[in-house]
């Protein structure tokens, strides 16, 4: 199973065919519900000053593998969108959340892995740091089959 960590992916230079100026993978789309969350689509920004968004399917991006700059196949270059669909998340907006479970504050995001090898990508697992400072603590994985909902600012387990 190839998983990838939302902050190696993040911010990674990407290579646009018929494009000049430098792009770059800003944000993943995903959808939650169900038994996991799917990422089916991935938001590249251009440009410094005039940016510009455009969102393509997670099938088109390649090159996970290295660090060297991510690339989009010539194929679905055509197929940006400029708005994303309302009932799907950025997962940007996970990181930092609290989550919650039975009214206790378990902890807070602060990473999550990445299924890629799979079309589309599937987030698997959010990693919590413990709530407080003692030594003893871990850091946790939760699956995200395991999340009932999402609300604004906590995430709430089942």
């Amino acid at each position: 199973m190839k998983t990838k960590l939302y902050s190696d992916i993040i911010r990674r230079r990407v290579d646009v065919p018929n494009r000049r100026e430098k792009t770059k993978l800003v944000e993943i789309v995903a959808s939650i519900g169900g038994k996991h969350w799917y990422a089916e689509e991935v938001m590249i920004e251009s440009g410094l000053i005039d940016k510009e968004g455009y969102y393509y399917p997670t099938s088109a991006v390649e090159g996970l593998d290295g660090e060297d700059p991510l690339t989009l196949n010539a194929k679905s270059s055509g197929k940006e969108k400029t708005k994303r669909p309302d009932s799907y998340l950025l997962s940007g907006m996970i990181k930092n959340m609290v989550i919650d479970s039975s009214g206790e504050e378990l902890g807070r995001v602060y990473d999550f892995e990445i299924y890629v090898d799979r079309n589309p990508w599937i987030i698997w697992k959010l990693l919590v740091n413990p709530v407080g400072l003692k030594p003893t603590k871990k850091r946790i994985r939760i699956p995200t089959s395991k999340v009932s909902n999402v609300s604004s600012d906590k995430i709430h387990l089942k």
